[in-house]
């Protein structure tokens, strides 16, 4: 009998043990902390809605995950669209890496805002071990800016944000450049895919500045301007499995705009398609700057119809070879939330442009020239190598024609017959 008795307390303080587990783990759900390591944005006030201004609500959910230590994860649920106003994420974060799972939709206001000079609206600041995934759509509503707007917003920038890991995002229509990375070493871009219109302004896909150590690969960029732009200060940059288009191609530059010392070294590129663009791989330097781009290889590019396969411009000016000052340029693009200072001014003499390599380059040219080295008169460009560099006509029974003034380098079972040895 006592035994009974024992066994039937045991169980009632059992049941009682597992209904206050429940109450804690319900209560720690509806204050946004779900026992998979998830906060979702919903238990912090977000609606949904498209039309619900939700900026309160993620910064209140970034708030319990990177100083509370606990969850690690921020999730946007699917189904839904947020409608956030211009906000920054800021770190340093507890933990060693944070997650935000964009499996919904994030949409720009219908409106435009005072955006001051080149700022942005999604920010990240300070953040390690930052990863952001999902399948989601990231809607700028560029539309509304590209008109007459002079001060557009890049619609999603990372600055001193090490470990950087982004994937399976959708980006659309940003007001300016989709994505800017800054400031960072160890950056895996991957499986992104960039849309906006071929005549946006300057509606880069993806610039990079001041990084060291970027692999950007598997993803599809058709925009108003350069697919990916690589500004000073980047080094060791590894682009693979790319296609392009439309678009301005992938460019190195501009270096040298505002006349300062402007440093790219170590960049690849490889296994890239370029289609229907106004430019294939370029390098763009202006005369008043200096420093230089260097230990550069584009390597196994198929080239579909573009307009400028292959450019190299050392007098890059506004009305210029593919005229127009580059608003992709790094003078905005410069660690301005760390506030780094930027590099002294260099001398004016201009950028040098050395050890480039070309190998492997197919496919069709739009126009009747395939290659254009435009380099200065007194630097010149060094170590050039043309290594099975061929490429038809895209019009039917036209010739192609390559123009190189000042350049230097080798030639290796490659149709070019400017280049000086």
């Amino acid at each position: 009998m006592k035994s009974s008795l024992f066994f039937v307390l045991l169980c009632l303080f059992q049941i009682n043990k597992l209904c206050f587990c429940l109450e804690e783990e319900s209560l720690k759900v509806k204050n946004g902390f779900g026992s998979n390591g998830f906060i979702s944005v919903t238990s912090f006030g977000a609606i949904g809605d498209g039309k619900t201004d939700d900026t309160k609500a993620f910064l209140k959910a970034w708030e319990a995950v990177c100083k509370g230590g606990h969850n690690r994860k921020i999730l946007v649920p699917q189904g839904k669209t947020f409608m956030l106003k211009p906000l920054t994420f800021i770190g340093p974060c507890k933990s060693s890496t944070i997650s935000l799972s964009i499996r919904g939709n994030l949409v720009a206001p219908g409106y435009t805002w005072y955006a001051g000079r080149y700022t942005t609206w999604i920010s990240f600041d300070s953040i390690n071990g930052l990863v952001v995934t999902g399948g989601g759509t990231i809607d700028g509503r560029g539309s509304l800016w590209w008109g007459n707007v002079n001060n557009r917003p890049c619609a999603m920038h990372f600055n001193n944000c090490n470990g950087l890991r982004i994937s399976n995002l959708r980006h659309l229509n940003s007001p300016r450049n989709h994505v800017g990375l800054s400031c960072s070493q160890n950056i895996e871009v991957r499986g992104l895919r960039m849309t906006a219109p071929g005549d946006s302004p300057n509606t880069d896909g993806i610039d990079i500045s001041n990084c060291i150590g970027v692999h950007i690969h598997d993803s599809v960029i058709a925009t108003g301007d350069d697919c990916i732009a690589i500004n000073s200060g980047s080094s060791h940059i590894n682009i693979t499995g790319i296609f392009c288009g439309p678009g301005h191609g992938i460019s190195v530059g501009s270096l040298g705009v505002t006349g300062d010392f402007e440093t790219v070294e170590e960049v690849r590129v490889k296994n890239c398609t370029f289609t229907k663009t106004q430019n294939g791989v370029r390098i763009k330097t202006y005369q008043n700057g200096s420093g230089y781009a260097r230990k550069i290889s584009f390597e196994d590019i198929n080239m579909v119809a573009s307009e400028n396969p292959i450019i190299i411009d050392q007098t890059y000016h506004n009305g210029g070879t593919n005229g127009g000052i580059s608003k992709s340029s790094s003078s905005y693009q410069n660690c301005h939330l760390t506030a780094k200072q930027r590099t002294p001014s260099g001398n004016g003499k201009g950028v040098k442009v050395t050890d480039v390599r070309y190998a492997r380059i197919r496919g069709s040219s739009a126009s009747d020239q395939d290659i254009t080295l435009n380099c200065d008169a007194d630097l010149g460009c060094s170590d050039i190598v043309m290594d099975n560099v061929n490429m038809v006509s895209a019009t039917f029974g036209h010739k192609l024609f390559s123009s190189c003034k000042n350049a230097h380098g080798s030639l290796f079972a490659s149709k070019v017959d400017c280049l000086k040895h």
